[in-house]
């Protein structure tokens, strides 16, 4: 298998992930009247919580799908960190992960508004319940004609979900800031894998 088609499975493999987590998330804010538990307390709770450990996971795989594609495209950053790394290598490197840091807290944000806001016609979600206010222009027999209807408690539920993804995101992004670690540690491993399977094959050719 070629070093190109390695790294096309890869990346594949790397960006398949995240999009089926992404797919996952839309596919659970389109469940009709989901509740966790009968209490409001605990089904807000969990609920919460539940969307604050979806996004920081949201978060990590797209951080982790860029620069696993850089580390697999760009020759530069083909290396994990290290001690030797040269002094202009980590600046480098530091000035790449800020920028995609920057990118996926901008995607993020904006994903977590179109997937609670694609669920306000969701019966059942966030306070989705009949038309609070409606403004009339005419009605005639009985029937609603130019009507303009805000739900304004859906609105309310929806901004304070993104809030509270918006606080998730920012908060997983100063830990991945903080530690480094995200995507090198699979970086490493692929590398070590490479290195087994190369050694592996030289050994079998050195006994035949």
């Amino acid at each position: 298998m070629s070093v190109n088609l390695k790294k096309f499975y890869f990346l594949l493999y790397t960006w398949s992930s995240t999009i089926m987590f992404a797919i996952l998330v839309l596919w659970l804010s389109q469940i009709p009247n989901l509740s966790v538990a009968s209490d409001t307390m605990t089904d807000e709770i969990v609920k919460v919580s539940f969307r604050m450990t979806m996004y920081a996971i949201f978060f990590i795989l797209v951080y982790r799908s860029f620069i696993l594609t850089l580390k697999s495209t760009v020759l530069r950053l083909s290396k994990w960190r290290s001690k030797r790394e040269q002094e202009e290598d980590k600046e480098f490197v530091f000035i790449i992960e800020t920028l995609v840091l920057i990118a996926t807290i901008f995607i993020t944000i904006c994903f977590s508004f179109f997937e609670e806001y694609s669920q306000i016609m969701i019966m059942g979600r966030n306070n989705s319940n009949p038309v609070v206010a409606c403004s009339i222009a005419n009605l005639q027999t009985g029937i609603l004609e130019n009507s303009s209807c805000f739900q304004a408690s859906s609105l309310s539920e929806a901004n304070k979900d993104v809030l509270v993804s918006i606080m998730s995101i920012l908060l997983t992004a100063i830990i991945v800031y903080s530690l480094p670690i995200i995507g090198e540690l699979e970086v490493a491993i692929k590398y070590k894998l490479v290195n087994v399977v190369k050694r592996l094959k030289k050994d079998n050719n050195n006994n035949t």
